[in-house]
């Protein structure tokens, strides 16, 4: 599926400001499920953008020295997903969790197993795997498909409820966020259970969504399920989305969308991975000058038939 996201951050400042240093997260990554065809990044007033590739994907940087009172960023990007069944060849019915007691993976994946400044190991999100557990049949896709339906059905989503620094016992308490909220509660439980978890930033296509995956097929939402949730409308095409990787036993990374319920297929576009959404944000900066100042963002996803 060809894909094009444009992706705009405005800022305006209660005064003028000087020295404008930014790090952006924002340009799709080029792997087995995606190909990034063509990235572009404008920033008004001008600035030099450099581009540094990181373990977790480019980050581009900026800084704006002269005074101004507002700042522009514009992404866009020409991304074609792979259609695929992301059920195909997945291990639903054989207990496979032995994989997650080897060493080696314990050490390698060390970073998404313990706790990281949003995701906090509580010990209220036993009870929610356990939940998840009577819910699912052996396999560790099984449970985690089983996890991400409790949470959707548990959580609301709720825009404008929590903000980037609420603290994870307080979505627990309210049971209500976005999808950060969503994620990372996600990610308390999957590394709980000793299944290494990360947090995944990207973009997802909403649009005809209906049209273009009938009830028939396995990821409508699950194989297990047809009632009608799965014809809601998704969320997260206007923002930024997140989601959840989980590292399955055959040794692939698995996206699991709790917020909307779904396995990650071609609607979804990947952009960073991390520990939380500390490592990911889209855009980063300090100034010197004002300390007020507006954000706005807006993200348009949107379906494109030829390069």
């Amino acid at each position: 599926m060809l894909l094009r996201v444009i992706h705009t951050t405005r800022y305006t400042y209660r005064e003028q400001v000087t020295e404008n240093h930014n790090e952006l997260r924002m340009m799709p990554q080029t792997d087995q499920d995606q190909i990034c065809l063509d990235f572009r990044i404008s920033v008004t007033p001008p600035a030099r953008v450099f581009a540094f590739d990181l373990p977790e994907g480019t980050m581009h940087y900026f800084n704006l020295r002269p005074p101004h009172a507002s700042l522009l960023i514009r992404a866009e990007a020409l991304v074609d997903t792979h259609p695929a069944n992301p059920f195909a060849g997945m291990n639903l019915a054989e207990d496979d969790s032995t994989f997650y007691q080897q060493e080696d993976i314990r050490i390698e994946w060390r970073r998404y197993l313990t706790a990281s400044r949003y995701v906090p190991l509580l010990p209220e999100t036993q009870r929610i795997a356990e939940m998840a557990r009577r819910q699912s049949g052996p396999g560790t896709a099984s449970f985690l498909i089983a996890l991400t339906r409790l949470l959707h059905r548990v959580m609301t989503y709720a825009p404008g409820s929590t903000h980037v620094n609420t603290p994870l016992r307080e979505v627990l308490e309210n049971k209500q966020g976005v999808c950060q909220d969503f994620a990372h509660l996600m990610l308390a439980v999957c590394r709980l259970c000793a299944i290494p978890a990360r947090y995944r930033s990207g973009y997802i296509y909403t649009g005809n969504l209906e049209q273009e995956q009938s009830p028939a097929s396995p990821n409508w939402p699950w194989p297990e399920s047809q009632d009608s949730e799965q014809h809601e409308q998704l969320i997260g095409g206007d923002a930024m989305h997140a989601w959840v990787e989980c590292l399955l036993p055959d040794g692939k990374w698995q996206g699991f969308d709790p917020t909307n319920n779904l396995v990650a297929d071609s609607h979804y576009i990947k952009v960073q991975a991390g520990r939380d959404y500390a490592d990911v944000a889209p855009v980063r900066g300090i100034y010197r000058g004002s300390a007020e100042q507006n954000m706005e963002t807006a993200v348009e996803v949107r379906k494109e038939q030829t390069v």
